[in-house]
């Protein structure tokens, strides 16, 4: 299979890059490619020529590509940034893979989308969005457009509602705390690789956070529809848990 995945040099795009366990061809798209690795192509998503150009050929799209970083809720340009990202190319990517029949396309929403329930409130694999904050709010409308072109134009989508990945290995989590809804990345990338190939029609919203013993997000859903079970608990393995709302450290994104 010929996976697009966008985003590839971001911070997940660059482990699925380098830890994809099958034997799918990958094409990396980014807005600054890496120029030592033939798999990796020039791809701005809000660019539609780009898009179409790089859809070529494509039988999966993993879409990694988003605007996050933290900014107030209106009226700056770091918003107009996660609009323009965040739903223009996405809308950008959805129309190119349909257009290219593309099989299967997995968007990366955010459980921010559903982080209005508050703990200790059990989110089930159901629950009505309840985004906090402007990207959450860009996540959710995502959703709702992928949901149109599956029932518009027949398409398979898969939405992942996923919480900040980390690298377990990185030392920067033997003294500090995780949040128990993070995700280590092997357990990431089997839910994104499970998605890739799932016997499903139409458009899914799944959660996928990594297991703890604090967990309240409902991942039944995950199971059923991807086969996806979580691996790897940290508190089993020595590591610290804290709060949802745990400070997170700055130099996290490379961890």
């Amino acid at each position: 299979m010929r996976i697009l995945i966008t985003g590839a040099a971001g911070y997940v795009g660059r482990y699925f890059s380098q830890h994809w366990q099958t034997d799918d061809e990958l094409v990396l798209g980014d807005i600054h490619p890496n120029p030592d690795d033939a798999r990796s192509i020039p791809l701005d998503i809000t660019d539609p020529a780009q898009t179409r150009a790089a859809m070529q050929g494509i039988d999966a799209v993993v879409h990694l590509a988003k605007q996050a970083d933290e900014g107030p809720m209106e009226g700056d340009e770091l918003n107009n940034r996660r609009f323009d990202v965040n739903l223009k190319g996405s809308f950008n990517l959805l129309e190119a893979a349909r257009d290219a029949g593309v099989k299967r396309f997995i968007f990366t929403s955010t459980i921010m989308t559903v982080l209005g329930y508050q703990a200790p409130e059990w989110v089930p694999s159901d629950a009505a969005p309840r985004p906090v904050g402007s990207y959450a709010l860009t996540k959710q409308l995502g959703e709702v457009m992928c949901a149109h072109y599956a029932q518009q134009h027949g398409m398979s989508i898969v939405c992942l509602r996923i919480p900040k990945p980390i690298d377990l290995d990185h030392p920067l989590w033997k003294t500090h705390p995780l949040r128990p809804q993070w995700v280590p990345f092997p357990d990431l990338l089997q839910a994104y690789q499970k998605a890739v190939t799932a016997p499903i029609a139409g458009c899914e919203v799944i959660t996928i956070v990594g297991e703890s013993k604090q967990r309240r997000w409902d991942l039944s859903k995950a199971e059923q529809l991807l086969g996806y079970r979580p691996t790897l608990i940290p508190e089993e393995l020595g590591y610290q848990m804290g709060s949802e709302d745990q400070p997170i450290p700055e130099e996290s994104n490379y961890a």
